[in-house]
């Protein structure tokens, strides 16, 4: 299993906070035999922390699916507070590519129970955001760079920002989201601050057949002796598969969970990446949230995406 080699780390200018958040981490995290074997041999800790905190490939993987051709079948199911399914809604499609253009195209859709407004527009404002994230309208310039891994909230509405938060909880956990009440600045697991609320974990594992390095952010039961507050953090348990080659994110399962009078929601995420043709793209993504946004019933809402079929252009 190789190392993180020493003049990647070298190259990087860190900037006085990020090697304080760093520091901090470092210091708590609890290193597997093996690792500790390794760090003994020359493994870079926080050279490989500096490449945990400044991921990117995690929202790459995310970005192909609106630029690499492939194929998507999805599921989504809402249930009422008695866990009764109240409406669903099953897609099957595929992105085709004209050029610079893409396009993804439905095969098969179908709607069952009270999805739907009468004017067509989605009851659910969880199925509109996933609606929007996950399935593009009509033919759109493709690009998978990646200009800012900040992904900047987007404030032109309610709806618009509720649907940035959702990506950055999805697609950049662990980035502090300033605009949220009350919760913004603990979804920042690296900050010094927030730190003495985690275990970190640092192991070694595989997954699709590859060597990964597997690192743990778990919220704390109990601070300095005494039982941990539920209100000092939001995300409660990630766990990211790092391929040991080269630091793509093969793998990454959260959970966030916050309540209070402004914002209650409880959401589990899974997703799963895979190596196509030298490209990380997604295998599968897995949701479960119970969500009670201000002015809007309550919403429990599942989906699930499988990805195949992947057509790599360069």
């Amino acid at each position: 299993m190789a190392c993180v080699p020493r003049h990647l780390a070298c190259s990087i200018l860190l900037a006085p906070l990020l090697l304080s958040a760093q520091e901090e981490v470092i210091k708590r995290i609890q290193l597997a035999e093996f690792v500790v074997h390794r760090q003994a041999e020359g493994f870079d800790l926080q050279g490989f922390m500096t490449q945990v905190m400044n991921d990117t490939t995690f929202y790459h993987a995310f970005l192909n699916t609106r630029y690499q051709p492939h194929l998507v079948y999805s599921a989504l199911v809402v249930r009422n507070k008695k866990e009764r399914e109240a409406a669903s809604l099953y897609r099957r499609g595929r992105l085709v590519r004209d050029g610079k253009y893409a396009e993804l195209v439905l095969d098969s859709v179908v709607e069952h129970g009270r999805l739907r407004e009468k004017n067509g527009d989605l009851r659910y404002l969880t199925a509109e955001m996933y609606d929007d994230v996950f399935f593009p309208k009509s033919r759109y310039i493709a690009s998978n760079r990646i200009a800012d891994r900040t992904l900047e909230l987007n404030r032109t509405s309610r709806f618009e920002k509720y649907k940035s938060e959702l990506k950055k909880f999805m697609f950049n956990p662990g980035q502090e989201i300033a605009s949220v009440p009350m919760i913004g600045d603990k979804l920042d697991i690296f900050d010094p601050e927030i730190a003495q609320y985690y275990d970190y974990m640092l192991d070694s594992d595989y997954r699709d057949g590859r060597s990964c390095w597997v690192f743990t952010a778990l919220a704390k039961d109990s601070v300095n002796g005494k039982g941990a507050d539920e209100d000092d953090t939001v995300i409660k348990r990630m766990v990211t598969w790092f391929d040991d080659q080269n630091m793509n994110v093969l793998a990454r399962e959260y959970r966030i969970a916050h309540r209070s009078i402004l914002l209650d929601f409880d959401i589990s995420i899974r997703v799963e990446n895979t190596v196509v043709n030298g490209e990380l793209v997604p295998v599968q993504v897995r949701y479960e949230g119970d969500w009670d946004i201000p002015f809007k019933q309550r919403e429990i809402v599942r989906f699930s995406l499988a990805y195949g079929g992947w057509e790599i252009v360069r």
